[in-house]
């Protein structure tokens, strides 16, 4: 049998075992998935010129309050296991244990197993624990705060739109479409008025605008917006761009 762990430590352990305990979370940040029906999962790890591709059936046991095991077995009896513990001290720690065929494949991607998921599963962390109330319109009205929110993240698109009234929603959500595995996006718009739009997790928390010399800093007022804007848009995988703008 071949073994690999890792040890993370975060800020709230307990939130982040609840993560592990949904499926569609571990899987999405494991190595070697190649695809998933239900609850069988086709995984494929090689090494030099050979590799090991199967299809694993997987079980999720939750033992007590901090520990989460997953247990993966393909038809020939090849078992991949990876397990959650969480420590009185406020730490994961990441074990992925495999037996079976091709050991010396499987066993060199151990390694690599917990490295990723370790990784992704502190992004997911990260980009939860942005605030899900927080309004972040004022922000979005001072220079200095937009200046340090753009120096944080990654011009994405820069493009000139011509709109009519009522299409500035439909636009926004092609945007956010195109950029969904951003937690964070920001959004300006100069032209026949000034938009600047912050959208965190896929929804709206921060309007400001200014049209006719009126300042608005809610949404209604997005939809009576019309002319030609020259648009950036900045994306960032790390929510903690938003930290200070509040």
């Amino acid at each position: 049998m071949r073994s690999s762990t890792q040890t993370l430590v975060v800020t709230d352990g307990e939130a982040l075992l609840s993560i592990v305990k949904d499926p569609e979370n571990v899987i999405s940040v494991m190595p070697g998935v190649v695809s998933i029906n239900g609850n069988r999962i086709r995984l494929k790890y090689k090494r030099m010129f050979f590799s090991h591709d199967s299809i694993y059936t997987f079980d999720l046991s939750i033992h007590g309050s901090r520990m989460v095991e997953y247990k993966l077995i393909d038809s020939s009896g090849n078992e991949l296991k990876i397990i959650f513990t969480l420590s009185d001290k406020n730490e994961l720690l990441i074990s992925a244990s495999y037996s079976g065929e091709k050991e010396w494949i499987v066993g060199k991607a151990l390694d690599q197993i917990v490295k990723q998921m370790g990784e992704g599963l502190r992004k997911e962390m990260e980009r939860r624990s942005v605030s899900s109330s927080g309004d972040y319109s004022e922000c979005l009205s001072k220079l200095s705060l937009l200046t340090k929110l753009i120096m944080k993240s990654k011009l994405v698109k820069s493009e000139v739109v011509e709109m009519r009234e009522g299409e500035l929603i439909d636009y926004l959500h092609q945007l956010i479409l195109e950029s969904q595995h951003y937690p964070v996006i920001y959004v300006s718009g100069s032209g026949d008025a000034t938009f600047r739009i912050l959208i965190v997790n896929g929804e709206v928390k921060g309007v400001y605008v200014v049209k006719e010399g009126q300042e608005y800093k809610n949404e209604n007022v997005l939809n009576t917006l019309k002319g030609s804007y020259k648009v950036h848009v900045y994306v960032s995988l790390n929510p903690k761009v938003l930290e200070g703008l509040t």
